[in-house]
């Protein structure tokens, strides 16, 4: 195939791809809202491991130890997993009030 024939082929599958997202308007509501919370997440997790493999690389050339760059990715997740259990800092999309009445609920 030549060159401009790869280019259009991937052309075609990129718009393709950013199209995937017009599905979302044919599933019903029950099924977006089982599904959006999965897709945020993945979504989130995709970027900041797109930004980890390459920000390794830059850490690992400007530190020169790659055992060293590794040792402080792994301290830097740690520290921010005990962070966020020892606060317990999750997002809630129930108002203040509706949560704190839930909240004692559950507690009794």
């Amino acid at each position: 195939m030549s060159v401009l024939g790869w280019i259009l082929l991937s052309g075609v599958l990129m718009g393709a791809i950013a199209l995937v997202g017009v599905v979302t308007l044919l599933l019903s509501e029950t099924m977006l809202r089982r599904l959006l919370m999965p897709l945020v997440a993945f979504s989130a997790g995709s970027m900041l491991g797109g930004a980890f493999f390459h920000m390794i690389p830059a850490g690992i050339e400007t530190l020169g130890d790659p055992l060293q760059v590794s040792v402080l990715v792994v301290a830097g997740f740690t520290l921010f997993f005990l962070l966020e259990h020892m606060l317990h800092w999750h997002q809630c999309h129930v108002p203040e009030v509706e949560r704190l009445f839930q909240v004692s609920i559950d507690f009794f």
